[in-house]
């Protein structure tokens, strides 16, 4: 009945919003729901880029579990509402894994509902277990792992292997679970089921590798490497000369990421963002203190390695990526809170006056910061993610209109650079892809190589045979800041070599000099 109750927050947004507006905005979904397509026909292909290449970047697994909404509903978009109710009950399955999963680690059982109810109101949970991303049901397969290597015997430590493959077939993060679990278990000198775990998961990564490595395209530019190789694009953005500004922007990036999770990013000024990393490294502490404990030990060492993976990856941890850890990261902030209550209250009863005072300062500002981030995370939770969902709304109604004449008007076949690539291959059944910007880039912050890559944007279609070209005023949110984008705005307005054939609200189309 409880469980029941903590649904609630995420069951009323998903159906508020079941026709999700908020759809591919972020990209990586869209990719991954082309890719589901594919399965539904029989194959593993990115259905929306020209090269129309095998799907070597994702692993599998999550994608067949997408695949089910093109299989009982092949029309789009009307398949949405059947994506919503998948996603969401895969974060539904997430927090009574967690609810579980907690219970077997000793936790009381008040002290269990209430990180539940933690993880129930989060808005960055809500977001992303009821849109298509692969963290919700990537951290399902990984509280199995720990659920199963917690209990003694080599068959569970052959089922956790088992379950740490599918693990890494959902999202190839779990290759942290390869180094961390078998560490775990050796600190506690259990070498067998270290082995037989290790045994049992390496044949799902050496597979994968082996099959995504083989199956590359053969003709490889920065654009499909980002499509198509992880690896590629890695070496690509990160080496030897930038790897100190790549692990120093990555950690700062991190510990905001972990901290807003508890402390959403509403108000991204300076001051707001050193407290959020101060309750991001209160977090480490108390996952600290309960590890000492051997509370939730294996889950602290694998977030270890997979912060280690983080730090030296190509892009700025945010929110998403550190999400799978979020369930160990709430009880280590609970853990921390708890510890520091004792002291104050310890404080408060001190015979000197001063050492009260002190005491009182704190336990007052200590809770005017956590009841912000209650009442922050209430706001973001029941107001602001509904009002985010009514502006994707209203851009998306933009963008149909644009991808309704698009398909009417060019010509069959034609390929079209759009930052939201995949909505045009779903909605306007025209292939293409969007130019993505190296992060290299945003890690030298280099702002006139992102503003020259516009710059060169005919020269760009040239060379991957794109026609067209769709452009709104509310693309490249991704990568860069509003000066970046009103600059390359600015560009592509003024480039001689686009020519504007349709427009609509925030959206142009052009045409490409080379093609008229």
């Amino acid at each position: 009945m409880i469980l029941l109750i903590l649904l609630l927050p995420s069951a009323q947004f998903a159906w508020r919003n079941r026709s999700m507006p908020q759809f591919a905005s972020l990209h990586d979904d869209g990719v991954l729901f082309v890719t589901a397509k594919s399965i539904a026909a029989g194959g593993y292909r990115i259905l929306s880029l020209p090269e129309n290449p095998l799907q070597t970047k994702f692993p599998p697994l999550y994608p067949a579990y997408l695949s089910i909404v093109w299989r009982i509903n092949p029309q789009f978009p009307a398949n949405l509402q059947l994506a919503t109710l998948l996603s969401w009950l895969a974060l539904a399955a997430l927090f009574w894994g967690a609810s579980v999963y907690y219970r077997a680690t000793g936790l009381r059982e008040s002290r269990v509902w209430l990180l539940v109810a933690l993880l129930a109101v989060n808005p960055y949970l809500i977001l992303f277990g009821c849109t298509m991303f692969s963290e919700v049901f990537f951290t399902c397969w990984v509280l199995a792992v720990f659920l199963a290597i917690s209990k003694p015997g080599l068959k569970w430590a052959i089922a956790a292997g088992l379950l740490a493959g599918c693990a890494y077939l959902s999202r190839t993060a779990g290759l942290a679970l390869l180094i961390s679990v078998p560490m775990s278990l050796a600190l506690k000198r259990d070498w067998r089921r270290a082995g037989v775990f290790a045994a049992a998961m390496l044949p799902f990564v050496i597979g994968w590798m082996w099959w995504s490595r083989a199956h590359l395209p053969h003709f490889m530019d920065d654009t499909l490497m980002y499509y198509t190789d992880y690896t590629g694009y890695e070496f690509l953005n990160v080496d030897i000369y930038n790897l100190p500004i790549v692990l120093w922007k990555n950690l700062d990036g991190l510990l905001y990421g972990m901290g807003s999770l508890a402390l959403p990013k509403v108000f991204d000024i300076l001051p707001v963002k050193i407290l959020t990393q101060v309750i991001a490294i209160g977090m480490i502490a108390g996952v600290v203190r309960l590890a000492r404990r051997v509370i939730m030990q294996e889950y602290a060492v694998f977030s270890l390695v997979s912060c280690g993976i983080l730090l030296v990856w190509h892009f700025p941890p945010n929110e998403r990526f550190v999400l799978p850890l979020y369930p160990l990261l709430i009880a280590g902030l609970v853990a921390e809170i708890e510890h520091l209550g004792k002291m104050l209250r310890a404080g408060l009863r001190h015979a000197d006056f001063g050492q009260r005072a002190v005491a009182g300062a704190m336990a007052a500002g200590v809770a005017i910061v956590f009841g912000a981030a209650l009442v922050t995370e209430g706001y973001v939770t029941f107001v602001f993610l509904h009002e985010s969902a009514e502006q994707k709304a209203s851009k998306l109604a933009d963008q149909r209109a644009a991808y309704t004449w698009m398909a009417a008007n060019l010509p069959q076949g034609a390929n079209v650079l759009s930052y939201d690539d995949t909505l045009l291959y779903l909605y306007a059944h025209h292939r293409g892809n969007y130019m993505p910007l190296l992060t290299r880039w945003w890690y030298a912050e280099d702002h006139q190589a992102m503003v020259d890559a516009y710059r060169a944007v005919e020269d760009y279609c040239r060379g991957r045979g794109l026609k067209y070209f769709y452009f709104t005023t509310d693309d490249l949110g991704r990568e860069v800041g509003d000066e970046d984008r009103q600059a390359i705005e600015q560009v592509i307005r003024s480039d001689p070599n686009l020519k504007p054939i349709f427009q609509y609200g925030i959206g142009t189309v052009y045409a490409l000099s080379d093609w008229l």
